[in-house]
């Protein structure tokens, strides 16, 4: 590195907000604060920003990484979690530990079926347009399947 220089480092994301909910929320939330960003009366003012914004995101991950990958992977992907509150992910990266009181234990248990419901509720609407996109290929190789299903039917006729 240069003694006293800024040495500049490009990165690429590679999203799939088709596979993902963390994906399409980090997408969403990037574009709407970019546009806000493209809003700004400075342009100076903008770039900075956005160095420093891209620069603390980039940094913050990189040392979760280090610290614990796997803890580092669950923050990512709790991102898809849109009303996730800072005290629920910190209680979710504390260690778990025995409780003696069963009612405690009853009571986690059940919110914890309680947030599992809500991310499959959220997910639903996902699912339904990942059938409909592919509804269309279902019904091109349909066709083709009921020809493969009538030779392998002539065939079993002829042994």
């Amino acid at each position: 590195m240069r003694k006293g220089g800024i040495r500049r480092v490009n990165l690429s994301l590679h999203l799939t907000p088709e596979k993902s909910r963390a994906d399409l929320r980090a997408m969403q939330q990037l574009q709407r604060w970019h546009q806000s960003m493209n809003q700004s009366d400075s342009i100076d003012d903008s770039n900075m920003e956005i160095r420093a914004f891209h620069r603390n995101v980039y940094l913050a991950g990189l040392q979760l990484h280090l610290m614990d990958p796997a803890l580092c992977r669950h923050v990512a992907e709790s991102l898809g979690r849109e009303h996730l509150t800072p005290a629920e992910l910190l209680s979710e990266l504390q260690p778990q530990e025995v409780l003696a009181d069963r009612s405690d234990t009853a009571s986690e248990h059940l919110s914890q079926l309680h947030k599992i419901r809500e991310e499959v509720a959220a997910l639903k609407p996902l699912l339904e347009q990942q059938k409909l996109a592919l509804q269309p290929l279902r019904l091109a190789g349909k066709p083709q399947a009921c020809q493969s299903w009538n030779a392998l039917a002539a065939k079993k006729r002829l042994i």
